[in-house]
């Protein structure tokens, strides 16, 4: 799951570079539905808590590329 969240986020942030992070996603709704809209696509059927669980836990882990990738 965890490369399909990888791909889900970069793609998030090229479509909303200034205005993309984990901590935006997870506050903000419009944000938040689309990246699960996109990991949903993907064939992964997990809870969103447990995908957003999983997202935050790799920004903590530095596994996410960075704005300026």
């Amino acid at each position: 799951m965890e490369s399909v969240l990888v791909a889900a986020y970069t793609q998030l942030l090229k479509a909303h570079p200034n205005a993309c992070s984990v901590d935006r996603i997870l506050e903000h709704p419009n944000l938040r539905t689309q990246f699960l809209e996109l990991v949903r696509t993907s064939a992964v059927e997990r809870p969103e808590f447990d995908v957003l669980h999983t997202l935050n836990n790799l920004r903590k882990r530095s596994k996410l590329p960075r704005r300026s990738d």
